[in-house]
């Protein structure tokens, strides 16, 4: 399966206002790297349906390797494929320094087959000590942003650059064979909550991290 890039995959759902000829161009709000030029990357949800499991990733070669079918069970999900993150650190042009630059996801393997993701440096360092069994896979997942206690994400002054913030929201399944779920779908995190699977996160809906959304 050919995987678009992300100017194709904004272009393709309705995003063309954004659409510029370089990075910088066509995300004007955030301040790039220059060397490291980065842009917006998908994070693709995978499911598999014998055992209820989620997983997500930026990485290609994650990517490449489950679209290839070396993991058999696992495929893409079909209704929630996306949101975007980063691949290294921006921050966005305008807001409140506290608030505008993007925080590293760390990635913990939890054995035998699961993940545990946080944009928490905290968070980050309080599972590493509360559970060594844990294996820490990178400090750096992807970059996404922190939202207040109560689970509120980032405001822009202004909507130039045509994003806003949106809500990511972290589930555990609540089982022995542990399970977490990211998903910016709230009638889906809903959903799930009803099937018994806990929320966890900032606020009383369990925002984990927040991510730009293009409209």
């Amino acid at each position: 399966m050919k995987r678009l890039t992300p100017h194709a995959m904004l272009a393709a759902a309705g995003f063309c206002a954004v659409i510029g000829s370089t990075p910088a161009g066509a995300f004007p709000q955030f301040d790039i790297n220059p060397d490291t030029m980065a842009e917006p990357v998908p994070a693709y949800e995978y499911y598999n349906a014998e055992k209820n499991e989620y997983f997500v990733t930026t990485l290609t070669a994650e990517i490449d390797a489950l679209e290839a079918g070396n993991f058999p069970g696992w495929a893409r999900s079909v209704d929630h494929e996306a949101f975007f993150a980063f691949n290294d650190p921006v921050r966005v042009r305008g807001m409140n320094a506290a608030g505008a630059g993007s925080h590293p996801v760390c990635r913990f393997f939890i054995p035998p087959a699961s993940h545990f993701l946080s944009a928490s440096e905290d968070e980050c360092a309080a599972v590493a000590a509360a559970h060594p069994e844990f294996v820490l896979e990178t400090d750096a997942a992807f970059y996404a942003w922190l939202p207040d206690a109560a689970g509120n994400c980032p405001q822009l002054a202004t909507k130039v650059g045509g994003f806003e913030f949106q809500a990511v929201y972290r589930l555990w399944n609540n089982r022995i064979e542990t399970n977490h779920r990211l998903t910016t779908d709230k009638a889906a995190r809903a959903a799930m909550v009803d099937d018994g699977w806990v929320a966890e996160g900032y606020g009383d809906e369990g925002v984990a991290m927040c991510v730009p959304h293009w409209y």
